[in-house]
């Protein structure tokens, strides 16, 4: 089959206000796209996880495993490619688990070459109301909305194919670089939602993600980094207190005291005192 050739047949839609599956593994027996609304999770495969946030948009052609391991608000199509099946408007339910799949239940398996693997496109906001749309007209139906969901969905399916390829950052690079603009930026009360704007996801999962490769959370780098700096100041120069807590970006003094304790177990004062007698010992004589 052509990408040109395919005319979808929507036999599914539903809104999962809060979609939560667990393992094992399973298989559907039609294709199907999901558009993540809000919400995290994790997509499990056979061979490993993708991390699911707002504005992703999922394809899948008929028995590939997975299951969701969260709690996601998404919008689901199922769909053929073509109106061979038409007839047939009940959906059949995945399988149970990957061993109770029956290959003789599949209504039609033989995408374009284009659409024969699991897709997987982020940031794919501008599909939502295509989405929203094929989900309104199988709910309140009216003598169009068979032709016009069939157009919506090939909408959809091309924009997959258009942006299949796009290459999806390195998570690993992109916790590097927020930590060097957290080094680059620790003088001014930064938030996790501009570090999310200035790096371009959603704040819940780029706190997720980093925490999961880091140990701590993107806050606890920001504190981490302040007082990292704090210290050094604390120890190389006179400054007083409240001119180090307005150099590493505190609000204020009190704010700037209550993080360091609870950093070091030490005021900044005492922590002065304690170093400097290190780097100065007393003579005995």
């Amino acid at each position: 089959m052509q990408l040109c050739d395919i005319n979808p047949f929507l036999r599914y839609a539903e809104l999962q206000p809060s979609a939560v599956t667990s393992a094992p593994l399973s298989c559907a027996y039609d294709y199907r796209i999901f558009y993540i609304i809000e919400g995290e999770a994790d997509l499990v495969l056979e061979d490993g996880r993708i991390a699911l946030m707002a504005g992703t948009l999922l394809y899948f052609r008929p028995a590939m495993p997975y299951y969701f391991d969260g709690k996601v608000k998404v919008i689901v199509l199922n769909f053929d490619m073509t109106r061979a099946k038409a007839h047939i408007k009940k959906p059949i339910k995945p399988s149970k688990t990957v061993k109770s799949f029956d290959t003789a239940l599949i209504f039609e398996n033989t995408p374009p070459k284009e659409l024969e693997r699991l897709i997987a496109i982020e940031n794919a906001f501008e599909v939502k109301e295509k989405m929203q749309e094929c989900l309104a007209h199988f709910c309140y139906p009216s003598t169009c909305s068979d032709a016009l969901t069939s157009s919506l969905l090939k909408e959809i399916l091309c924009y997959i194919v258009e942006n299949a390829n796009a290459k999806i950052p390195d998570i690993n690079v992109t916790v590097q670089k927020i930590n060097l603009y957290i080094q680059q930026n620790y003088d001014r009360d930064i938030s996790n939602s501009e570090i999310s704007a200035e790096f371009g996801y959603h704040s819940f999962y780029l706190n997720r993600i980093f925490k999961k490769i880091t140990g701590i959370t993107i806050h606890q780098a920001v504190i981490s980094e302040k007082i990292r700096v704090a210290k050094r100041l604390l120890k190389e120069t006179d400054l007083s207190v409240g001119v180090i807590s307005d150099e590493v970006g505190f609000t204020d003094s009190s704010q700037f005291c209550t993080a360091f304790r609870k950093h070091t177990g030490l005021s900044p004062k005492e922590y002065r005192k304690k170093k400097t007698a290190v780097i100065h010992p007393q003579s005995d004589s």
